[in-house]
C-alpha cells in the first residue's frame, strides 16, 4: 500500500493541501505529546486522544483520495509487487489476522478495534509525513528534521523540568481539575511533554545517534556548522542524562559502541581515515561531557539500587506476568491474543507490559510474530544490497540504523517501544527514509 501511495503522489494543489494539514498535525502531535490526553473525549478511553482521532480521520480522508486515484489508474495497483511491502505493514497485517480471529473465538468489543486503528493511523501517517517532508533519498534534509525535531522536544523538555520536577505534583495538579492521568512518581528527572523519563531517554538515544553520524559527515573546514552540531550533541547528551533513566543510557552506549566498532572497521577497509579522526573526536565528546555530568553517577546509584528498587521490581514482575499470559493457551500462543484483548479477557486495565517482544508475541503469536522479523531482516538485507556501492554519507547511515535496531531490540525488553505511539511517529520516518534504499527506482 506504501509503494502504490508513493507510485500516486503527484505535485498539485491537492497534494499542498495534503502536505501543510498533515505536517501541521504532525508538529502537533509530537510537541503537545501527553498534554493531549487532558481532554477526554466521549466514547473513547483517555489512552486515545483528540489528536489521535484527528490523525485517523486525515489517514481515513487521504486513503479515500488514493482510492479514487487508483479507480482511474488501475495501472497503478498492477504495478504493485509484493515484495516491496515493509516490515511494518505485514505487522499491521499479522495484528489485524490475530485480532479478527480473537472476535470469532470470543466476543465483539469496539476497544480492541480502537487501539488497532490508533496503531495504523499512526504508521500510515508516519509514512504520509515522510513524503510529505520530502525526505526521499534526502540526507541533508533528514538530519536536519531530525536537529530540529531533538531540539525541540529537548527545550520542552527542560521547560516542564524548571515549572515542575515532581510528577507527583504535577499529578494532584490535574486531579484537582478533575483530570486523572495516572502518571509514574519521578522526581528530578526530566520526563519530557510525554511525562516518562524512560521513554523520553530511548528517543533522544536516536536523535544523538543521527546527529552524530551528522557530525561524521562535516567538513572541517566549515568550523562554524562542526561547532553548533558539536555543542548541541552535548545538550542532547546532558538532557538524556537528566532522564536518569538507566535503559536510555543502556542504549546510548550500545549506539555509539556499536557505531564505533563498525564505522571503524568500514573506515580502516575503505582508508577513510579522515572519517575515523572525525569518530574519535565525536565519541570524546559523548564521554567527557558523560563522565563530568553528575547525573551520570546518579544513574550508578539507580543501578546499584535494582535489588531494592520498586521499578526494577515492577518490570521484573511484569515479564513474568507476560511470559505467563503467553503460555496460557496453545492455539493462543501460535495466533496470539490480539492486539487490546488483555483488558477485556482478563479485567486488566492496560494492554500490554514492559517488554516489546513479549508483546508482539501476545498480540501477534509465535508464528506473527516470526514472520515480522524475517521481513524486518529481509528490509535491512535489501537496504545493504542497494546502497553497498553507494557513497560515503548513505554507508555511514545504514550502520547507525543497523547499530540503533540493535540498541532498540535490547532495551525493547524493558520498554514497551514497538507499540508506543510517541516513539513510532518519530522513529519510522528514518525507518522509511533507510528502508526507501532498498526499493527498486
Amino acid at each position: 500500500m506504501q509503494t502504490l501511495i508513493k507510485r500516486s503522489w503527484q505535485d498539485g494543489k491537492i497534494k499542498t493541501i495534503f502536505s501543510t494539514i498533515g505536517i501541521i498535525l504532525y508538529m502537533l502531535y509530537i510537541i503537545t505529546g501527553n498534554f493531549s490526553r487532558i481532554i477526554k473525549l466521549p466514547f473513547f478511553p483517555r489512552s486515545i486522544s483528540l489528536i489521535e482521532i484527528s490523525i485517523l480521520a486525515f489517514v481515513g480522508i487521504f486513503f479515500i483520495y488514493e482510492f479514487a486515484l487508483f479507480k482511474k489508474d488501475k495501472s497503478l495497483i498492477k504495478k504493485e509487487n509484493l515484495n516491496e511491502i515493509n516490515a511494518m505493514e505485514i505487522l499491521l497485517f499479522i495484528m489485524l489476522l490475530s485480532i479478527s480471529a480473537n472476535y470469532i473465538i470470543y466476543k465483539f468489543d469496539i476497544l480492541p478495534l480502537l487501539y488497532y486503528l490508533r496503531f495504523f493511523s499512526l504508521i500510515y501517517f508516519a509514512f504520509m509525513t515522510y513524503l510529505f517532508l520530502n525526505l526521499q533519498k534526502n540526507i541533508n534534509k533528514m538530519e536536519f528534521f531530525y536537529t530540529w525535531v531533538g531540539l525541540l522536544l529537548c527545550l520542552i523538555g527542560w521547560i516542564i523540568y524548571f515549572i515542575q520536577p515532581d510528577t507527583e505534583k504535577l499529578n494532584k495538579f490535574f486531579e484537582q481539575n478533575g483530570i486523572y492521568l495516572g502518571l509514574d512518581p519521578h522526581k528530578f528527572r526530566l520526563i519530557g511533554n510525554i511525562f516518562d523519563p524512560n521513554f523520553f531517554g530511548n528517543i533522544i538515544v536516536m536523535f544523538i545517534s543521527i546527529l552524530m553520524i551528522s557530525l561524521l559527515r562535516q567538513s572541517f573546514q566549515d568550523k562554524k556548522s562542526f561547532i553548533q552540531k558539536a555543542i548541541l550533541l552535548i545538550f542532547f547528551n546532558v538532557t538524556l542524562l537528566k532522564t536518569i533513566s538507566r535503559s536510555s543510557v543502556l542504549g546510548l552506549f550500545l549506539i555509539v559502541f556499536l557505531n564505533t566498532i563498525l564505522i571503524m572497521s568500514w573506515s580502516f577497509a575503505k582508508k577513510e581515515i579522515r572519517t575515523f579522526k572525525k569518530l574519535i573526536l565525536v565519541d570524546s565528546i559523548l564521554l567527557f561531557t558523560t563522565l563530568l555530568d553528575k547525573d551520570f553517577y546518579k544513574i550508578f546509584e539507580r543501578i546499584k539500587s535494582i535489588p531494592v528498587d520498586d521499578s526494577a521490581h515492577a518490570r521484573v514482575q511484569s515479564l513474568k506476568s507476560a511470559i505467563d499470559f503467553i503460555g496460557k493457551n496453545l492455539v493462543e500462543l501460535l495466533v496470539g491474543k490480539g492486539y487490546g484483548f488483555l483488558n477485556i479477557k482478563y479485567g486488566l486495565q492496560f494492554i500490554g507490559f514492559d517488554s516489546s517482544f513479549l508483546n508482539l508475541i501476545l498480540y501477534c503469536g509465535i508464528l506473527g510474530t516470526v514472520i515480522f522479523l524475517l521481513y524486518l531482516f529481509k528490509d535491512i538485507y535489501m537496504v545493504y544490497q542497494g546502497i553497498k556501492n553507494k557513497e560515503l554519507d548513505v554507508m555511514l547511515h545504514f550502520i547507525n540504523f543497523c547499530s540503533l535496531m540493535l540498541a532498540y531490540f535490547v532495551i525493547s525488553w524493558f520498554n514497551n517501544l514497538l507499540f508506543y505511539q510517541f516513539w513510532l511517529i518519530l522513529f519510522l520516518p528514518y525507518y522509511y527514509f533507510m528502508t526507501d534504499y532498498g526499493r527498486k527506482e
